[in-house]
C-alpha cells in the first residue's frame, strides 16, 4: 500500500512527492546535487547541507587524537541514523534500518581527515567523502542528507498533508533538528501522518531530489576523462569492473581530481533525477499490476500449519507468478524499453508484489532480504512458529547461478534450522548457459536436496519478450518451467 492509496489522494499539479510504499523501502537516495539543482528553498536545504560539513571538517581538522573534544563533536555530527520515516534505501526487513552509527560516523571522519590533507579544507559536495572512503555509498550519502535537512522536509510534508486533509498526529522524530555549536542532535514531538501498517511516523521526499545513486559517485568520478592516464596505465576499459577498494585507493592519492570533477558535474545540462516513467530499476512499479492480479485470480481457503501445507502453498503462488508473468504480460515490468533487462531486484518486487497478497489471506508472513547471519537470503514465508520456507530467485545467465543453489540456499536453510528451499530459475536469454543450467536444474537441485538433507524445490519463469504473435498462434510455447521436489 502507497501513501496515497491509504489516505485517499488524488494528485494534482502541485503534488511532486514521492509516493512512498508504507511496507517496503524503496532503493532509492536523496542525491545532494539534485537538491542544489532544484532551486529555491531546496537549494538554501543545499547550503545548510554544506554548512553542516563545513563544521565537521573544522571540528575534524583541529582534533589532536580519536578521543579529543574536537574528534568526539565531529563524530556526534556526523552521526546519521537511518530516516525510516522516508521509507528510502537498503533496509533489509521492511522499512527499519540501523543507519550510520559511530562506526559509519568514524568512517566519515576519516574521509574528511584524508580530504583536509589533500588540501581539500572546505567541501563543496558531501559525496567527496564517499569517493574517499570505502564504506560510504549511496545509503549513507543520502542518510547524511537526509538527517540534516530533515526540518524542511518535516514542513514539507505537513504542507502536502494540510493539502489533501490527511490527519496528523504527534510523533517524536529522531534528529529533527540540529544544534551545531553544541554538537548536539535534538529529538522532537512533531505533527506527522501516521503508517497505517506500522504506525510510525511518514514523511514525504519530493521525487526530484531522488536518483538511483548520487550524481557524483566513485565509478563516475573513476571512469572520467580526469583518470584516462591511470586506466591507461592498468590498461582499464571505460566502465570495466574495478573494486571499491581500488577506486578509493586512488582517489586518496589524487584527492584534487575528484574536486575537479565535482565541480565540473555541476554545470552539466543533463542533470536529473530518477526515471518514475521508465523506472529503470524497477523499484517503483512493481505492486498495483501484480496485486490487481492476485486479487482477480483467488486461491481456495485453507488452513495453514504444516510446513508441507506451507510448500504446497507456495507452488501455487509461485506457478501464479510464472503464469502472471508469462501470459499476462508480466515480463514487460522486467524490461526497459531500451531493451535492457531490470536488475534481479526487479524481479524479487514483482515477486513480493503478487506473493504478499495471496499469503496474507492465509496468515503467511513474507518478507524479503531477512538477514540470516551469511547474508540476506530474498524471502522468508512463515506461518505460526513451525512453518517457514525461504526462496532464493536468480536469473538463468548470472554467473553466480549455481551458488545459489550450492551453497546460497542450503547456507541460509541451515542458518534458519528450517528444511524447506525454493529456487526460481528467471529465464531473461536463450543462450548456450542459460538453456543448459534449465536443463540441468532438476537434477543438481536433487543432488543438492540429497546431500544436505533438505528439501528443494525449484521453478522456472521465462521473462524473454515474445518475438511476435505468429509464434502463439502456431502454438510454440516461450515458456519453459519445471517445479519438483527432492528431499
Amino acid at each position: 500500500m502507497r501513501f496515497s492509496e491509504a489516505f485517499g489522494i488524488e494528485r494534482i499539479a502541485e503534488d511532486d512527492w514521492f509516493d512512498s510504499h508504507l511496507k517496503v523501502d524503496t532503493k532509492l537516495f536523496i542525491d545532494p546535487l539534485l537538491l542544489l539543482e532544484s532551486g529555491g528553498v531546496w537549494a538554501a536545504a543545499h547550503d545548510e547541507l554544506i554548512a553542516h560539513f563545513v563544521h565537521c571538517y573544522g571540528l575534524v581538522a583541529k582534533a589532536t587524537s580519536s578521543r579529543s573534544v574536537s574528534a568526539q563533536a565531529a563524530r556526534r555530527l556526523l552521526t546519521f541514523p537511518e530516516p525510516f520515516e522516508l521509507g528510502l534505501g537498503y533496509t533489509a526487513a521492511g522499512t527499519r534500518g540501523s543507519g550510520s552509527g559511530d562506526r559509519f560516523a568514524a568512517r566519515m571522519a576519516d574521509g574528511i581527515a584524508v580530504a583536509i590533507a589533500a588540501g581539500l579544507t572546505q567541501p563543496e559536495h558531501i559525496e567527496e567523502i564517499g569517493i574517499l572512503n570505502e564504506g560510504i555509498g549511496a545509503d549513507r550519502i543520502s542518510d547524511a542528507t537526509a538527517n540534516v535537512i530533515k526540518r524542511r522536509l518535516i514542513a514539507y510534508t505537513q504542507e502536502v498533508a494540510r493539502r489533501h486533509n490527511v490527519p496528523l498526529a504527534m510523533h517524536k522524530v529522531r534528529h529533527a533538528r540540529v544544534s551545531l555549536d553544541a554538537a548536539r542532535w535534538h529529538d522532537e514531538e512533531v505533527e506527522l501522518p501516521t503508517n497505517p501498517m506500522t504506525q510510525r511516523p511518514i514523511i514525504l521526499v519530493p521525487k526530484f531530489i531522488l536518483g538511483g545513486l548520487p550524481t557524483l559517485n566513485s565509478d563516475d568520478w573513476f571512469d572520467s576523462h580526469f583518470n584516462d592516464d591511470f586506466r591507461l596505465s592498468l590498461n582499464l576499459k571505460v566502465g570495466q569492473a574495478v573494486s571499491k577498494s581500488s577506486i578509493v585507493a586512488f582517489a586518496r592519492q589524487r584527492p584534487e581530481r575528484v574536486r575537479e570533477w565535482a565541480r565540473a558535474q555541476t554545470s552539466r545540462e543533463d542533470l536529473m533525477g530518477y526515471d518514475f516513467g521508465a523506472d529503470p530499476l524497477g523499484v517503483v512499479q512493481w505492486d498495483r499490476e501484480p496485486a490487481r492480479f492476485a486479487a482477480d485470480h483467488p486461491l481456495p481457503a485453507r488452513v495453514i500449519a504444516t510446513a508441507k501445507e506451507l510448500a504446497e502453498l507456495v507452488a501455487e503462488v509461485v506457478d501464479q507468478f510464472r503464469h502472471f508473468v508469462e501470459e499476462q504480460r508480466g515480463w514487460s515490468l522486467l524490461w526497459n524499453d531500451d531493451g535492457s533487462e531490470k536488475p534481479e531486484g526487479a524481479i524479487q518486487l514483482l515477486l513480493l508484489g503478487l506473493a504478499q497478497p495471496y499469503l496474507r489471506q492465509f496468515d503467511v508472513e513474507l518478507d524479503r532480504e531477512v538477514e540470516l547471519g551469511r547474508g540476506p537470503v530474498d524471502f522468508k514465508a512463515s506461518s505460526g512458529t513451525s512453518a517457514r520456507l525461504l526462496i532464493e530467485v536468480k536469473k538463468l545467465h548470472n554467473g553466480k547461478f549455481w551458488n545459489g543453489l550450492w551453497h546460497q540456499l542450503p547456507s541460509y536453510l541451515n542458518s534458519d534450522g528450517a528444511n524447506e528451499g525454493w529456487l526460481i530459475a528467471v529465464q531473461y536469454r536463450s543462450n548456450r548457459a542459460a538453456v543448459g543450467r534449465l536443463k540441468a536444474l532438476p537434477a543438481e537441485a536433487a543432488a543438492v536436496a540429497h546431500a544436505t538433507g533438505t528439501s528443494l524445490h525449484y521453478s522456472s519463469v521465462d521473462a524473454r519478450r515474445p518475438l511476435s504473435a505468429s509464434k502463439i498462434e502456431s502454438g510454440a510455447s516461450t515458456a519453459t518451467s519445471g517445479g519438483g521436489e527432492q528431499s
